[in-house]
Protein backbone atom coordinates (compact mmCIF):
# COMPACT_ATOMS: atom_id res chain seq x y z
CA UNK A 1 0.00 0.00 0.00
CA UNK A 2 1.34 3.40 -0.84
CA UNK A 3 2.37 5.82 2.03
CA UNK A 4 -0.25 8.55 0.67
CA UNK A 5 -2.96 5.42 0.69
CA UNK A 6 -2.19 4.26 4.18
CA UNK A 7 -2.18 8.02 5.43
CA UNK A 8 -5.50 9.43 3.88
CA UNK A 9 -7.75 6.67 2.89
CA UNK A 10 -11.68 7.26 3.96
CA UNK A 11 -12.39 3.49 3.20
CA UNK A 12 -10.04 2.45 6.23
CA UNK A 13 -10.50 4.26 9.56
CA UNK A 14 -8.11 4.27 12.29
CA UNK A 15 -7.77 1.96 15.13
CA UNK A 16 -4.85 1.70 17.52
CA UNK A 17 -3.43 -1.79 16.84
CA UNK A 18 -3.97 -1.23 13.16
CA UNK A 19 -1.87 2.25 13.49
CA UNK A 20 1.08 0.38 15.08
CA UNK A 21 0.95 -2.26 12.73
CA UNK A 22 1.03 -0.34 9.53
CA UNK A 23 3.62 2.54 11.24
CA UNK A 24 6.02 -0.26 12.05
CA UNK A 25 5.43 -1.54 8.45
CA UNK A 26 6.16 1.49 6.79
CA UNK A 27 9.50 1.96 8.60
CA UNK A 28 10.63 -1.40 7.58
CA UNK A 29 10.17 -0.79 4.24
CA UNK A 30 11.40 2.52 4.57
CA UNK A 31 14.72 1.41 6.68
CA UNK A 32 15.25 -1.64 3.96
CA UNK A 33 15.05 0.45 0.88
CA UNK A 34 18.20 1.30 -0.72
CA UNK A 35 18.36 4.79 0.71
CA UNK A 36 21.42 6.19 2.16
CA UNK A 37 21.17 8.30 5.18
CA UNK A 38 21.59 12.18 4.55
CA UNK A 39 23.18 13.45 8.19
CA UNK A 40 24.21 16.67 8.27
CA UNK A 41 26.51 15.86 10.99
CA UNK A 42 28.52 12.56 12.23
CA UNK A 43 26.53 10.26 14.85
CA UNK A 44 28.85 11.34 17.53
CA UNK A 45 28.25 14.97 16.94
CA UNK A 46 24.67 14.75 17.60
CA UNK A 47 25.26 12.23 20.94
CA UNK A 48 27.79 14.70 21.95
CA UNK A 49 24.71 17.28 21.51
CA UNK A 50 22.76 14.51 23.77
CA UNK A 51 25.10 14.73 26.81
CA UNK A 52 25.05 18.37 26.84
CA UNK A 53 21.55 18.33 27.55
CA UNK A 54 21.45 15.77 30.07
CA UNK A 55 23.55 17.34 32.36
CA UNK A 56 21.30 20.42 31.77
CA UNK A 57 18.32 17.90 32.73
CA UNK A 58 20.18 16.70 35.81
CA UNK A 59 20.59 20.16 37.23
CA UNK A 60 16.61 20.58 36.53
CA UNK A 61 15.60 17.52 37.78
CA UNK A 62 14.04 15.84 34.49
CA UNK A 63 13.47 12.94 34.13
CA UNK A 64 12.73 13.25 30.28
CA UNK A 65 12.65 15.75 27.94
CA UNK A 66 9.82 16.44 25.26
CA UNK A 67 11.46 18.30 22.28
CA UNK A 68 8.83 19.86 20.21
CA UNK A 69 10.53 23.16 18.68
CA UNK A 70 11.23 22.01 15.19
CA UNK A 71 14.64 23.97 15.12
CA UNK A 72 15.22 21.67 18.33
CA UNK A 73 13.96 18.61 17.06
CA UNK A 74 17.03 18.92 14.07
CA UNK A 75 19.55 19.83 16.50
CA UNK A 76 19.82 16.42 18.78
CA UNK A 77 18.38 14.33 16.51
CA UNK A 78 19.40 16.09 12.46
CA UNK A 79 15.45 15.49 11.28
CA UNK A 80 14.93 18.00 8.65
CA UNK A 81 11.82 18.70 6.43
CA UNK A 82 10.19 21.52 4.48
CA UNK A 83 6.85 20.39 6.55
CA UNK A 84 8.53 22.01 9.75
CA UNK A 85 4.93 23.56 11.14
CA UNK A 86 3.82 19.44 11.41
CA UNK A 87 4.51 17.83 15.09
CA UNK A 88 7.07 16.29 15.71
CA UNK A 89 8.53 15.30 19.26
CA UNK A 90 11.66 13.70 20.04
CA UNK A 91 11.40 12.22 23.57
CA UNK A 92 14.79 12.62 25.47
CA UNK A 93 14.39 10.27 28.69
CA UNK A 94 17.50 10.22 31.27
CA UNK A 95 19.05 7.37 30.17
CA UNK A 96 18.41 5.02 27.35
CA UNK A 97 18.22 5.54 23.37
CA UNK A 98 15.79 8.69 22.32
CA UNK A 99 12.35 8.20 20.67
CA UNK A 100 11.07 10.51 17.65
CA UNK A 101 7.31 10.71 17.16
CA UNK A 102 6.32 12.06 14.13
CA UNK A 103 3.43 13.48 11.49
CA UNK A 104 3.10 10.67 9.56
CA UNK A 105 4.54 12.70 6.09
CA UNK A 106 7.53 12.89 8.11
CA UNK A 107 8.47 9.64 8.38
CA UNK A 108 10.63 9.51 5.30
CA UNK A 109 11.93 13.13 5.98
CA UNK A 110 12.65 11.79 9.57
CA UNK A 111 14.45 8.21 8.46
CA UNK A 112 16.82 10.01 5.41
CA UNK A 113 17.71 12.64 7.75
CA UNK A 114 18.03 11.47 11.51
CA UNK A 115 20.13 9.48 13.46
CA UNK A 116 17.64 8.29 16.02
CA UNK A 117 16.61 4.61 15.57
CA UNK A 118 13.26 4.73 17.18
CA UNK A 119 10.58 6.57 14.79
CA UNK A 120 7.18 6.42 15.35
CA UNK A 121 4.12 8.15 14.36
CA UNK A 122 0.84 9.50 14.04
CA UNK A 123 -1.27 10.16 10.62
CA UNK A 124 -2.59 13.13 9.64
CA UNK A 125 -6.15 11.92 10.34
CA UNK A 126 -5.70 11.04 13.53
CA UNK A 127 -6.56 14.70 14.81
CA UNK A 128 -7.25 14.14 18.56
CA UNK A 129 -4.51 10.68 19.05
CA UNK A 130 -1.37 12.77 19.24
CA UNK A 131 -1.18 13.59 22.91
CA UNK A 132 -2.78 9.95 23.71
CA UNK A 133 0.19 8.24 21.64
CA UNK A 134 2.66 10.06 23.01
CA UNK A 135 1.61 9.40 26.44
CA UNK A 136 1.25 5.81 25.76
CA UNK A 137 5.09 6.40 24.87
CA UNK A 138 5.72 7.49 27.92
CA UNK A 139 3.90 5.15 29.74
CA UNK A 140 5.78 2.39 28.30
CA UNK A 141 8.70 3.82 29.04
CA UNK A 142 7.51 3.80 32.94
CA UNK A 143 8.49 7.84 32.63
CA UNK A 144 4.25 8.44 33.26
CA UNK A 145 4.34 9.57 36.68
CA UNK A 146 8.05 11.32 36.82
CA UNK A 147 8.96 15.15 35.96
CA UNK A 148 8.53 15.99 32.48
CA UNK A 149 10.87 18.63 30.82
CA UNK A 150 8.23 20.59 28.11
CA UNK A 151 9.12 23.70 25.62
CA UNK A 152 5.92 25.54 26.68
CA UNK A 153 6.98 28.82 25.14
CA UNK A 154 8.33 27.67 21.81
CA UNK A 155 6.23 26.83 18.77
CA UNK A 156 5.09 23.03 18.46
CA UNK A 157 3.72 21.97 21.53
CA UNK A 158 -0.01 23.33 20.99
CA UNK A 159 -2.25 23.46 23.73
CA UNK A 160 -4.34 20.26 22.47
CA UNK A 161 -1.53 18.41 23.36
CA UNK A 162 -0.30 19.98 26.36
CA UNK A 163 -4.21 20.10 27.58
CA UNK A 164 -3.90 15.81 26.30
CA UNK A 165 -0.90 15.17 28.62
CA UNK A 166 -2.00 17.02 31.46
CA UNK A 167 -5.64 14.83 31.58
CA UNK A 168 -3.95 11.54 30.49
CA UNK A 169 -0.89 11.67 32.92
CA UNK A 170 -2.38 12.47 35.88
CA UNK A 171 0.51 11.57 38.06
CA UNK A 172 3.46 13.69 35.98
CA UNK A 173 4.77 16.56 36.99
CA UNK A 174 5.47 19.02 34.10
CA UNK A 175 8.45 21.35 34.19
CA UNK A 176 8.78 24.26 31.85
CA UNK A 177 12.46 23.79 29.72
CA UNK A 178 11.66 26.28 27.19
CA UNK A 179 14.94 27.41 27.47
CA UNK A 180 17.03 24.14 27.93
CA UNK A 181 18.37 23.54 24.78
CA UNK A 182 18.98 27.05 23.70
CA UNK A 183 21.96 27.13 25.75
CA UNK A 184 23.64 24.57 24.23
CA UNK A 185 23.05 25.04 20.83
CA UNK A 186 24.19 29.32 21.39
CA UNK A 187 27.74 28.10 20.95
CA UNK A 188 28.63 26.79 17.40
CA UNK A 189 30.69 23.42 17.06
CA UNK A 190 33.57 23.47 14.73
CA UNK A 191 31.63 21.50 12.29
CA UNK A 192 28.21 23.99 12.84
CA UNK A 193 30.53 26.80 12.01
CA UNK A 194 31.94 25.34 8.69
CA UNK A 195 28.26 25.18 7.67
CA UNK A 196 27.79 28.48 8.38
CA UNK A 197 30.68 29.55 6.68
CA UNK A 198 29.69 27.73 3.08
CA UNK A 199 26.66 29.64 4.12
CA UNK A 200 28.20 33.11 3.78
CA UNK A 201 30.11 31.87 0.88
CA UNK A 202 26.95 31.20 -0.66
CA UNK A 203 25.39 34.78 0.10
CA UNK A 204 28.28 37.00 -1.25
CA UNK A 205 27.94 35.28 -4.63
CA UNK A 206 24.01 36.03 -4.39
CA UNK A 207 25.54 40.08 -3.39
CA UNK A 208 28.10 39.91 -6.25
CA UNK A 209 25.58 38.29 -8.94
CA UNK A 210 22.67 40.86 -8.01
CA UNK A 211 24.70 43.91 -7.65
CA UNK A 212 25.15 44.30 -11.77
CA UNK A 213 21.81 44.12 -12.50
CA UNK A 214 20.08 46.50 -10.73
CA UNK A 215 19.10 49.49 -12.02
CA UNK A 216 16.02 52.00 -12.59
CA UNK A 217 13.25 50.59 -15.02
CA UNK A 218 13.66 46.71 -13.66
CA UNK A 219 10.80 45.54 -11.19
CA UNK A 220 11.85 43.97 -7.23
CA UNK A 221 10.53 40.89 -8.86
CA UNK A 222 13.64 40.67 -11.18
CA UNK A 223 16.25 41.44 -8.47
CA UNK A 224 14.70 38.62 -6.48
CA UNK A 225 14.71 36.25 -9.07
CA UNK A 226 18.39 36.97 -9.97
CA UNK A 227 19.14 36.13 -5.98
CA UNK A 228 16.97 32.91 -5.49
CA UNK A 229 18.42 31.53 -8.82
CA UNK A 230 22.28 32.42 -7.62
CA UNK A 231 21.58 31.46 -3.96
CA UNK A 232 20.09 27.85 -5.09
CA UNK A 233 22.85 27.48 -7.90
CA UNK A 234 25.15 27.65 -5.66
CA UNK A 235 24.18 25.13 -2.98
CA UNK A 236 21.06 26.95 -0.81
CA UNK A 237 18.55 24.56 0.51
CA UNK A 238 15.25 25.56 1.00
CA UNK A 239 15.04 29.15 2.78
CA UNK A 240 14.77 29.65 6.48
CA UNK A 241 13.81 32.94 5.49
CA UNK A 242 12.70 33.81 1.88
CA UNK A 243 15.22 36.30 0.50
CA UNK A 244 13.78 40.02 1.12
CA UNK A 245 13.64 42.82 -1.81
CA UNK A 246 12.08 46.28 -0.94
CA UNK A 247 12.12 49.44 -2.88
CA UNK A 248 10.05 52.62 -3.01
CA UNK A 249 7.95 53.45 -0.59
CA UNK A 250 7.39 49.86 0.38
CA UNK A 251 11.10 49.61 1.68
CA UNK A 252 10.17 52.32 4.58
CA UNK A 253 8.11 49.81 6.47
CA UNK A 254 10.36 46.20 7.98
CA UNK A 255 9.19 43.08 6.48
CA UNK A 256 7.77 43.76 3.52
CA UNK A 257 9.28 42.86 0.44
CA UNK A 258 8.94 42.34 -3.52
CA UNK A 259 5.44 43.01 -5.27
CA UNK A 260 6.32 43.81 -9.08
CA UNK A 261 7.56 47.49 -7.95
CA UNK A 262 9.53 49.23 -10.74
CA UNK A 263 12.73 50.54 -9.49
CA UNK A 264 12.59 54.41 -10.34
CA UNK A 265 15.66 56.99 -9.59
CA UNK A 266 16.16 58.36 -5.95
CA UNK A 267 14.89 54.94 -4.63
CA UNK A 268 17.11 52.66 -2.71
CA UNK A 269 16.74 48.74 -2.71
CA UNK A 270 17.08 46.88 0.62
CA UNK A 271 17.80 43.73 0.15
CA UNK A 272 18.23 40.97 3.20
CA UNK A 273 18.62 37.13 2.39
CA UNK A 274 21.04 33.99 3.41
CA UNK A 275 21.19 30.88 2.07
CA UNK A 276 20.83 28.16 4.17
CA UNK A 277 23.39 24.94 4.41
CA UNK A 278 22.47 21.93 6.15
CA UNK A 279 19.70 24.39 7.71
CA UNK A 280 22.50 27.16 9.12
CA UNK A 281 22.30 30.23 7.63
CA UNK A 282 24.66 33.03 7.99
CA UNK A 283 22.61 36.45 6.47
CA UNK A 284 23.71 40.01 4.48
CA UNK A 285 21.86 43.23 4.45
CA UNK A 286 23.01 45.59 1.67
CA UNK A 287 21.87 48.42 -0.03
CA UNK A 288 21.59 49.58 -3.67
CA UNK A 289 20.66 53.53 -4.14
CA UNK A 290 19.47 54.29 -7.80
CA UNK A 291 21.66 57.27 -9.07
CA UNK A 292 23.26 60.04 -7.26
CA UNK A 293 22.52 59.23 -3.05
CA UNK A 294 20.86 62.41 -1.04
CA UNK A 295 23.30 63.36 1.79
CA UNK A 296 20.54 62.11 4.20
CA UNK A 297 21.05 58.38 2.41
CA UNK A 298 25.01 59.19 2.31
CA UNK A 299 24.73 60.12 5.93
CA UNK A 300 22.78 57.14 7.32
CA UNK A 301 25.06 54.27 5.43
CA UNK A 302 28.14 56.34 7.03
CA UNK A 303 26.84 55.91 10.57
CA UNK A 304 25.31 52.69 10.08
CA UNK A 305 28.77 51.47 8.94
CA UNK A 306 30.58 53.06 11.49
CA UNK A 307 28.17 51.27 14.33
CA UNK A 308 29.05 47.93 12.68
CA UNK A 309 32.11 48.97 12.67
CA UNK A 310 32.54 50.00 16.88
CA UNK A 311 30.29 46.63 17.56
CA UNK A 312 32.86 43.90 15.64
CA UNK A 313 35.51 45.56 17.69
CA UNK A 314 34.10 45.69 20.85
CA UNK A 315 33.54 41.82 20.60
CA UNK A 316 35.40 39.71 23.35
CA UNK A 317 34.90 36.74 25.21
CA UNK A 318 34.30 37.28 28.48
CA UNK A 319 32.55 40.60 27.78
CA UNK A 320 28.84 40.91 28.07
CA UNK A 321 25.98 41.81 25.59
CA UNK A 322 25.27 44.47 27.79
CA UNK A 323 29.06 45.91 27.71
CA UNK A 324 29.09 45.59 23.66
CA UNK A 325 25.99 47.59 23.34
CA UNK A 326 27.08 50.26 26.11
CA UNK A 327 30.36 50.58 24.11
CA UNK A 328 28.61 51.33 20.88
CA UNK A 329 26.58 54.04 22.73
CA UNK A 330 29.59 55.98 23.66
CA UNK A 331 31.39 55.71 20.61
CA UNK A 332 28.32 56.71 18.11
CA UNK A 333 26.84 59.00 20.66
CA UNK A 334 24.19 62.15 19.24
CA UNK A 335 24.51 60.00 16.24
CA UNK A 336 22.76 56.88 17.31
CA UNK A 337 19.35 59.04 16.44
CA UNK A 338 20.27 58.69 12.72
CA UNK A 339 19.36 55.11 12.95
CA UNK A 340 16.72 54.80 16.21
CA UNK A 341 14.70 57.55 18.36
CA UNK A 342 14.47 55.13 20.63
CA UNK A 343 16.40 55.11 23.65
CA UNK A 344 19.60 53.31 24.01
CA UNK A 345 18.79 50.62 26.42
CA UNK A 346 16.39 49.50 24.05
CA UNK A 347 18.51 48.97 20.86
CA UNK A 348 19.28 45.76 19.76
CA UNK A 349 23.04 45.18 18.04
CA UNK A 350 22.75 41.95 17.32
CA UNK A 351 20.18 38.43 17.51
CA UNK A 352 21.71 34.87 17.86
CA UNK A 353 21.57 32.56 14.27
CA UNK A 354 22.54 29.50 12.74
CA UNK A 355 20.46 26.76 13.23
CA UNK A 356 16.81 28.09 11.38
CA UNK A 357 13.59 26.34 9.87
CA UNK A 358 10.75 28.70 8.35
CA UNK A 359 9.61 31.56 9.38
CA UNK A 360 12.77 32.66 10.70
CA UNK A 361 17.00 31.88 10.47
CA UNK A 362 17.27 33.42 14.06
CA UNK A 363 17.70 30.71 16.99
CA UNK A 364 15.30 33.50 19.42
CA UNK A 365 17.75 33.01 22.34
CA UNK A 366 20.08 36.00 22.71
CA UNK A 367 20.62 39.60 21.74
CA UNK A 368 23.23 42.10 21.69
CA UNK A 369 21.35 45.19 23.57
CA UNK A 370 22.03 46.88 27.08
CA UNK A 371 20.27 44.85 30.27
CA UNK A 372 21.66 41.44 28.60
CA UNK A 373 24.16 40.35 31.29
CA UNK A 374 25.02 37.11 28.73
CA UNK A 375 28.94 36.35 29.02
CA UNK A 376 30.28 36.31 25.21
CA UNK A 377 31.73 33.12 24.39
CA UNK A 378 34.18 31.73 21.40
CA UNK A 379 31.42 29.84 18.97
CA UNK A 380 28.43 32.43 19.66
CA UNK A 381 27.14 33.39 15.79
CA UNK A 382 24.99 36.98 16.10
CA UNK A 383 23.56 38.47 12.45
CA UNK A 384 23.71 42.20 13.08
CA UNK A 385 21.18 44.21 10.81
CA UNK A 386 20.80 48.18 11.30
CA UNK A 387 18.43 50.09 9.04
CA UNK A 388 16.47 53.17 9.17
CA UNK A 389 13.28 53.07 7.67
CA UNK A 390 11.17 56.08 8.16
CA UNK A 391 8.01 56.51 6.07
CA UNK A 392 9.08 59.05 3.21
CA UNK A 393 12.55 58.33 3.33
CA UNK A 394 14.53 55.54 1.35
CA UNK A 395 15.47 52.78 2.85
CA UNK A 396 18.95 52.28 4.35
CA UNK A 397 20.58 48.91 6.15
CA UNK A 398 23.71 46.81 6.32
CA UNK A 399 24.66 44.35 8.17
CA UNK A 400 26.76 41.27 9.57
CA UNK A 401 27.33 37.81 10.49
CA UNK A 402 29.93 37.29 12.80
CA UNK A 403 31.17 34.14 15.03
CA UNK A 404 32.88 35.28 18.96
CA UNK A 405 36.41 33.72 18.39
CA UNK A 406 39.38 33.41 21.20
CA UNK A 407 40.34 37.10 20.55
CA UNK A 408 37.45 39.02 19.26
CA UNK A 409 35.08 37.65 16.31
CA UNK A 410 35.30 36.58 12.99
CA UNK A 411 32.97 38.25 10.30
CA UNK A 412 31.48 35.24 8.14
CA UNK A 413 30.13 37.36 5.82
CA UNK A 414 32.54 39.70 5.36
CA UNK A 415 31.75 41.94 2.50
CA UNK A 416 32.43 45.83 0.98
CA UNK A 417 29.33 47.43 3.11
CA UNK A 418 30.43 50.64 0.97
CA UNK A 419 26.77 52.01 -0.20
CA UNK A 420 26.05 50.45 -3.80
CA UNK A 421 25.16 53.12 -6.61
CA UNK A 422 23.54 52.42 -9.77
CA UNK A 423 23.34 55.22 -12.18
Amino acid sequence: MLLSELLISPERPWRRGQLNVDNKRQINELENGPVAKELAFSESEYRHRIEKVRKMMDEKGLDVLLVTFTPNVSYLSGYQSFGSGWYSCMLLPREGEPILHMHGLELGPALLTSWVKDIRSVPWSYEDGVAGDLAGILKELKLDGQRIGLEIKRPGLGIEIYEGLKRTLPDATFIDASDLIMQPRMIKSPAELEHMRCSAEIAKKGLAAVLPIIKAGITDNQIAAVLYQTLLNEGSEYFSTQPIVSAGQRNCFGHTTFRRTPIQAGDTVAMEFGAPYHRYTSAIFHTVAIGKPSSLVERRARVINDTLDVLLHAVKPGRTAHDVAREIGEEIGDRMTVISDAPSSSKIYGYAIGLGFPPTWSEESCFIREGIELELKPGMTFHSPFAVRKPGTPCVGFSETWVVTETGCEILTAHDRELTVRG
